[in-house]
Parts: structure tokens; sequence; C-alpha cells
């Protein structure tokens, strides 16, 4: 989202993909590196869990697909969710009582 506001086309077409070569400083000394590009997004702002997707075992460790507030989507750790209320919600929804018993 915060990309479509400033503009900027969230798809590429997979021609513009390029290798990535290290940088090696060495060749160029006296090179400024450009700061991140900033979002617009405030510094202060606080990212809220919206909802649980899905869930899935790495070996013994259980991992939650989880949406946060500003529209991302990334993968936590089951010590990172367990306070959360969307966790007991996505339980509910998935008809278990605790999280060891999902499949």
């Amino acid at each position: 989202m915060a990309l479509q506001e400033q503009r900027i086309n969230p798809v590429f077409h997979v021609s513009l993909l390029r290798v990535y070569h290290v940088s090696r400083d060495l060749l160029f000394p006296n090179r400024v590196h450009p700061k991140p590009y900033d979002f617009g997004v405030p510094y202060e702002h606080k990212w809220f869990v919206d909802k649980l997707f899905g869930h899935h075992w790495k070996g013994k460790n259980l991992e939650f697909e989880v949406r946060w507030s500003l529209g991302d989507t990334t993968w936590e750790l089951f010590e990172n969710c367990e306070e959360l209320e969307a966790l007991d919600r996505y339980l509910e929804i998935q008809g278990m009582n605790c999280p060891a018993e999902l499949p």
C-alpha cells in the first residue's frame, strides 16, 4: 500500500530482475551510501496484528501467517503470537483448544 501511495508499481516483470553482485568498497573508497527510502510510514507507527491466516510446522516449531495492520504478511513463531487475541480466534475457527493440537 505504501508503494502505491507513492505511485510506485509493486509488480515487476521478470525481465527487469538482475543477478545481485556484492559491492566492493575497496574499488570505490569515497562512495557515499544513500539513505534507505522512506515510504512515508511514521517511525513511531505501531504495528498491530489484524488476523492469522494459516500455520505450518517447521520441524518442532509452529509458525503462523500474520497479517499486520499496514497490510504486510509475515510468518511468525508461536512464541511471538501466543499472547495475541488473533491466535484465540484462529484456534476457535480451527476447532482446536491449544496450538499443539494443530495439524
